[in-house]
């Protein structure tokens, strides 16, 4: 009976630690449906005399809608090396200067991050906000650009969009002109109320 009880123990320490490491390995949107979650590469450097209109049009880099990083993954661009990076944002926006604790002008960062969803979630609202311009590839598409410098503001531009089931993978660019730089995103239903059923990876 003891070796028995020892067998059953072990097993359900066993079930405990493996369900506790499948919920690390995924995150959630937080109260208000935000994305708080995200692999950042930055700063990347952009020439001074280049607005922020031109290069958010441009690529930074190579076959930049297709990215699919994880933390850790290393790439030069312009002869600088720079490696993705998992990060938290501390409230319901990123802030790439408070991020990396230094102040970048005239530069490019990209946030990218996973959603799986154990079924379509068809005709929602993407809600975007960025300072200054922002572009979104979503599934390997181009679905949005905003050309003009701005300060933040939440839910600024929204577009219904539909989450296959499986992993959706979106990657959020933000051009720095001068001072803040930011950005936030979150989904919602057709209601208006925020998404939150559907799990975050950091991880393709």
């Amino acid at each position: 009976m003891k070796k028995l009880f020892s067998s059953i123990r072990s097993a359900t320490l066993l079930g405990l630690f493996l369900a506790k490491a499948e919920a690390a390995d995924f995150l959630k949107p937080d109260s208000a449906g935000y994305i708080r979650d995200w692999v950042m590469l930055a700063p990347i450097a952009l020439p001074e005399q280049e607005g922020g209109a031109v290069s958010v049009l441009k690529e930074q880099i190579r076959g930049e809608a297709a990215l699919q990083p994880k933390d850790g993954d290393k790439i030069k661009i312009n002869g600088k090396e720079l490696t993705w990076r998992n990060i938290t944002a501390s409230t319901n926006y990123f802030d790439f200067n408070a991020i990396l604790k230094t102040n970048n002008d005239h530069a490019a960062g990209f946030m990218v991050t996973y959603i799986e969803c154990d079924k379509e979630m068809p005709g929602l609202t993407m809600a975007v906000a960025s300072n200054d311009q922002g572009r979104i590839y979503f599934n390997g598409v181009d679905i949005y650009a905003f050309s003009e410098a701005r300060p933040l503001m939440l839910d600024a531009d929204k577009g219904r969009v539909s989450l296959k089931a499986g992993v959706n993978v979106i990657v959020f660019k933000v051009i720095n002109e001068q001072n803040s730089w930011q950005g936030a995103m979150r989904f919602l239903d057709k209601l208006g109320a925020p998404v939150k059923g559907f799990k975050i990876r950091l991880a393709p």
